[in-house]
């Protein structure tokens, strides 16, 4: 089992909006508890950085609550027992904040009046999807993890079989069931089977901004589809019964249809930027996206999850920029998604490995209007 955190948008915008003396730590972890070892040594390292960087802006008393913090994290075996792939530490003298994440995340120690979050964006929008295994003899939904694992998620009030859901047996019964008998009767009882499983596993999925794919016969993928009403259903699926196929065969059938799901968004996103920059609504330079982002006037913006650039970015949206960092600055980059994200924008974060134009990096965004 993996042990992480979620984080919606809500939660994520109340962090952001966050100013005193703020730190932010991230590091990869193990899932291996006989290893946590390094990674808590890891984090003694990075919070003692991050204590130094402090000195710039907070007093004695501000940095003793936050080591203290940090402190005591470092000495809790059963949080250390519990870890995914990536880490992440928000610290202020009044509260400490842990993400386990189901990535693997860069090191970094940063300080500044805000918090650093560019690493939590991809927890927001994930490389994952929900897969729904469907077959007469058992029902199962799975989550296909960043880390490319299949984890089985329990849903309130979902079939076990298309027996519990129809109070019928699984064969096409030829004896008359309140008229219901032969292939018409069959169909209608698989409607009604799937029609149940539908209603249990929408709510499940709904905001989640994750990718539903089906696992089934063609039959019964034609039903569900009919019948269902989660706007992310992907038309990729993986086609034949899932019955006796062991998970693992059924994890490596997911990885090249999730990588698809993921590029098609960046293509769509790639596509859609090119289309619009024909009505001046398309751009790529940083320091105007600073400008517009604080105006409201970005809906939908692409950047790199793994490049940071130091400076300020002001009230109006005028960039400074610098080269080094300092308690001072911060990431632009964060500062300019969380203003999009503010005005209701879109984020689309991209990160190594993953196909997006280098003349958009470190960051492109489509306009509200011209």
């Amino acid at each position: 089992m993996i042990y992480r955190d979620s984080i919606r948008e809500k939660e994520f915008l109340r962090l952001a909006a966050e100013r005193g003396v703020c730190v932010s730590i991230f590091l990869p972890t193990t899932r291996l508890t006989q290893e946590a070892q390094g990674d808590r040594i890891q984090l003694k390292n990075l919070a003692k950085e991050a204590l130094t960087q402090a000195e710039a802006i907070a007093d004695k008393r501000a940095i003793r609550d936050m080591q203290s913090h940090l402190e005591e994290l470092e000495a809790d075996d059963d949080f250390w027992a519990h870890q995914a792939y990536g880490l992440g530490v928000l610290v202020t003298p009044e509260k400490i904040r842990t993400y386990r994440l189901a990535y693997s995340v860069e090191s970094a120690a940063e300080v500044s009046d805000r918090f650093y979050l560019k690493p939590l964006v991809p927890a927001l929008r994930p490389k994952s999807a929900y897969v729904l295994a469907l077959a007469q003899k058992a029902v199962k939904l799975y989550e296909f993890t960043p880390a490319r694992e299949l984890v089985e998620v329990k849903v309130p009030d979902l079939p076990a079989d298309f027996s519990d859901a129809t109070g019928r047996t699984q064969q096409r019964d030829k004896a008359p069931a309140r008229k219901l008998e032969g292939e018409e009767g069959h169909k209608v009882l698989l409607t009604q089977f799937l029609r149940a499983v539908e209603k249990a596993v929408r709510p499940v999925v709904s905001g989640s901004h994750v990718p539903l794919v089906l696992a089934a016969t063609a039959e019964l993928q034609a039903i569900y589809r009919s019948l269902n009403h989660y706007d992310l259903l992907a038309d990729e699926s993986f086609d034949g019964s899932p019955d006796n196929l062991p998970e693992e065969e059924l994890r490596k059938a997911m990885i090249p249809i999730v990588q698809k799901l993921r590029q098609d968004r960046v293509d769509r996103w790639v596509e859609q930027y090119e289309q619009r920059k024909n009505d001046n609504r398309a751009i790529a330079d940083m320091a105007t996206i600073a400008k517009l982002a604080s105006q409201g006037q970005v809906s939908d913006l692409l950047v790199d999850a793994d490049q940071v650039q130091y400076g300020t970015v002001n009230d109006t949206g005028v960039l400074t920029l610098t080269d080094e960092r300092s308690a001072e600055s911060y990431d632009v980059i964060d500062e300019i998604m969380v203003r999009v994200m503010e005005a209701g924008g879109e984020v689309l974060a991209v990160r190594k490995g993953e196909d997006a134009p280098e003349a958009l990096m470190p960051m492109a965004a489509v306009l509200r209007w011209a």
